[in-house]
């Protein structure tokens, strides 16, 4: 079925490209679980060689948010990764959680920035992941990182319930 607006809605929804043409360059905040979850890790050199590790895969690497002076990056990966992930090096969130999004036409700082550019079809493959943070073995602690995020006291990692 197609939606056909008439001459009355028109400016009404002329008035509204124009408010989303104001916003749109700005990040927003999107809750995990329905179309992504995210495996939050280290970034700086640990997660360069992670980016080229994951680059090399065919395909390429799939969605990757970061922040600028943020120690972690946001690696977008199918939903549902959160009953699977086993990685001590990564932590994977769904929902209730929720991240900041860039405008999909951000890919460099200031603010959250597509260090990996987003596609609806698109999403990092969580094998290739954990196996690269297997080989890369980042040294900072991703649950230190997850407690910044959060707001919270450090949690640290565990397999109980």
């Amino acid at each position: 079925m197609t939606t056909v607006c008439s001459g009355d809605d028109r400016p009404d929804l002329a008035a509204l490209v124009r408010r989303l043409q104001e916003v749109a360059h700005l990040p927003t905040v999107v809750p995990l679980g329905k179309y992504f979850d995210v495996v939050v890790t280290e970034a700086g050199n640990a997660g360069k060689e992670l980016l080229r590790l994951m680059d090399a895969h065919p395909g390429g690497c799939g969605p990757v948010i970061a922040e600028e002076n943020r120690p972690w990056m946001y690696w977008l990966v199918p939903p549902g990764t959160l009953e699977r992930w086993s990685n001590a090096y990564g932590v994977c969130l769904s929902a209730p959680w929720r991240i900041p999004f860039p405008p999909t036409s951000h890919e460099r700082p200031e603010g959250p920035y597509w260090l990996r550019p987003y596609r609806t079809d698109r999403r990092v493959g969580p094998r290739h992941l954990a196996d690269a943070l297997e080989r890369v073995r980042p040294a900072r602690d991703p649950y230190e990182a997850l407690s910044v995020l959060l707001g919270a006291p450090a949690i640290a990692a565990t397999n109980a319930p």
